[in-house]
């Protein structure tokens, strides 16, 4: 039988059942009776009814054979699954939470609940709107729909929910504005509207909201200024209206909120100073203002928030210095400014902050030195002070912070021996020291931080060789060495870095060959050996790159011929073997690079033509074969067409396209 069919018989027999209950005796026609009916009226019309979990929402078999006895007997759901009754045998509380229901609210009728105080419905697939007839759940005080796919509107009868202590209607699909009649719930602890399509203005009627505790409106499309009349709600603990369109200031108000612990006002558009007032919130444990337009210096009355665990300030236009009342929170494990235009010292009283975890305090306009005993609480795991104007060495408690995930010290001008002003960092996964000056060689040390996966001391004054230990660090997956004064050989030990995508050499005075073990690399995706002395031929295995996407070898001493196995990489968008000494003729087999983009084979000696299947490469895009000895027709391609002289001249003769070049 069609769902459709079964549904017309449920609604046949539940409609001959009420008729006659309804001129029955008050002993046959009970509460739960009526309630177990209205339940399985329910669930015959969700898409999944046969669900495991609601396999004990049925009928004795008597029951269903004996009409007469079905009638006069009092059926009871108070044994089915995620049903609550009280002693009269009336359902208090449904709890299907996480139950892969799938269906409507239509066909529950809410009215036959007289005494329902909670229903929990979240977790699960039910669509359509909420109805109106919700409103006559007159006791209900835990109402829970959350993280379904509830479309339309909040309805504003819903605001007749007298009794209602916790309302949970996030993560839903529900649009439109919050009804002004929410004020009307004024038992109210808990709303939670989060991760919607809500829209309007928050509406001045929630200040009647006197008990509520947790307020979570964040991550829908709201906009309009907060309304001052937040301020008293002065029982509210947790506030959370981070990820909407919210503008304007941040009302003074916001000080009268005692006992919040957690304010998330974050990625709206928020503009002005940081209200004074923030310092009066001494219950604070988090603060999250990040991702919005403020201005104005960080007010020295943070230092007030002595239990504020999390502080956040980043991506917003905020000046001047750090104020020295920043080592006041003693208690403070992540405190983050990046992105402002913060300016002056480092404060040395970061260094009293002995529960700090996370530091982050990237670009910014920043001066002077680090302070020393950044890592004195021995917990400091991210560090980030990149983009800034530092300068001076490196403070020797970081050489001994072993608790060390990720640093970042990038384009700073520090100086220091990189071997002897870092040391082993065992949970380390991350450190990039690029564009400083950092002077000395790459120790072995840096092969014993054995989670290493990032590593980057590129733009230095970086001396010496690339030393075998690196093979230890067998977690690499980013390894970028360039533009320093490396001298010597690319260590066959590399092979051992199986987890590598990106190895970039670039800018260094390395020579020999490429070792044939490189082609082991096969996560490698991106290769740059360009700009150094390396020789010998181009070897053959590098076509066993399957995942290379980048290949750049310009600027060194190869010779021989270009190897036709490079044409297996078909992943390869980008290929520069130019200003090389190159010979022979192009290899056929690149025309099977069918991701190919930019192709450079200018200054070397290559001859002969042009192969005639470059026609059938559609993704090539721009092409350099410039100063080399091939002669013949150019390809009809539209790289080639679209080339501008200088990408062709110099050449042996090339003909065709308008081009006519000796």
């Amino acid at each position: 039988m069609g769902l459709s069919a079964l549904q017309r018989v449920f609604s046949l027999v539940f409609l001959l059942l009420f008729v006659v209950m309804s001129h029955s005796s008050p002993d046959v026609a009970s509460n739960s009776t009526q309630e177990a009916l209205a339940l399985l009226k329910w669930k015959a019309s969700l898409q999944n009814q046969s669900h495991s979990l609601l396999s004990s929402w049925t009928l004795s078999s008597a029951d269903a054979t004996n009409t007469s006895t079905h009638l006069k007997t009092k059926i009871s759901p108070c044994t089915w699954f995620g049903i609550s009754c009280n002693r009269a045998g009336s359902i208090t509380s449904i709890n299907l939470t996480s139950a892969s229901l799938k269906g409507t609210l239509h066909e529950l009728s809410f009215s036959l609940f007289p005494n329902l105080a909670r229903l929990d419905l979240g977790g699960n697939e039910l669509f359509g709107v909420i109805p109106l007839q919700i409103s006559h759940l007159k006791n209900i005080e835990v109402l829970y729909l959350y993280s379904n796919k509830l479309s339309g509107s909040i309805p504003k009868e819903i605001s007749n929910l007298n009794s209602l202590i916790e309302l949970a209607l996030g993560e839903n699909q529900l649009n439109g504005s919050i009804p002004p009649s929410i004020g009307n719930l004024s038992n109210l602890k808990a709303l939670y509207l989060h991760t919607n399509n809500l829209s309007g203005v928050i509406p001045e009627e929630i200040d009647n909201l006197k008990f509520i505790s947790e307020l979570e409106l964040n991550t829908n499309q709201l906009s309009g200024p907060i309304p001052h009349s937040i301020g008293n709600l002065s029982n509210l603990k947790i506030l959370s209206l981070h990820a909407n369109n919210l503008f304007g200031v941040i009302p003074e108000e916001i000080g009268n909120l005692k006992f919040i612990s957690t304010l998330d006002l974050s990625q709206n558009q928020l503009s002005g100073p940081i209200p004074h007032s923030i310092g009066n919130l001494s219950n604070l444990e988090i603060l999250f203002l990040h991702t919005n337009n403020l201005f104005g210096v960080i007010p020295k009355e943070i230092g007030n928030l002595k239990f504020v665990l999390r502080l956040e300030l980043s991506k917003n236009q905020l000046s001047g210095p750090i104020p020295r009342s920043i080592g006041n929170l003693s208690n403070i494990k992540y405190m983050a400014f990046i992105n402002n235009s913060l300016s002056g010292i480092i404060p040395y009283e970061v260094g009293n902050l002995l529960k700090l975890v996370k530091l982050q305090l990237a670009f910014n306009h920043f001066t002077g030195y680090l302070p020393r005993n950044i890592c004195r609480s021995g917990s400091l795991t991210h560090f980030s002070v990149s983009e800034n104007n530092l300068f001076g060495r490196i403070p020797r408690d970081l050489r001994y912070c072993k608790s060390f995930i990720r640093v970042r010290l990038e384009r700073n001008q520090f100086i220091g021996n990189i071997s002897e002003d870092f040391g082993v960092y065992p949970n380390l996964t991350f450190i990039d020291l690029s564009h400083n000056k950092f002077y000395g060689e790459i120790s072995s040390t840096w092969g014993r931080c054995s989670q290493l996966g990032y590593l980057n001391v590129s733009r230095n004054n970086i001396t010496g060789s690339i030393v075998p230990q690196i093979q230890n660090s067998i977690k690499l997956h980013e390894l970028d060495l360039s533009s320093n004064h490396l001298i010597g050989e690319i260590p066959v030990e590399l092979k051992k870095l199986t987890s590598l995508n990106k190895l970039v050499l670039t800018g260094n005075q390395l020579s020999g060959g490429i070792p044939s073990e490189v082609g082991l690399l096969t996560e490698l995706e991106y290769l740059d050996l360009s700009i150094n002395r390396l020789g010998k031929s181009i070897p053959g295995e590098l076509g066993n790159l399957s995942r290379l996407h980048y290949l750049n070898l310009r600027n060194n001493q190869f010779s021989l011929e270009i190897p036709f196995q490079l044409g297996d990489l078909i992943q390869l968008s980008e290929l520069d073997l130019s200003h090389n000494s190159l010979k022979g003729e192009i290899p056929s087999q690149i025309c099977k690079m069918e991701s190919l983009e930019y192709l450079n084979f200018s200054y070397n000696n290559l001859s002969g033509f042009i192969p005639s299947c470059f026609e059938d490469m559609h993704g090539l895009s721009r092409i350099d074969i410039s100063y080399n000895r091939l002669h013949g027709p150019i390809p009809n391609n539209k790289a080639f067409r679209d080339a501008p002289i200088e990408a062709l001249q110099g050449n042996k003769g090339l003909c065709g396209n308008e081009h006519l070049l000796l």
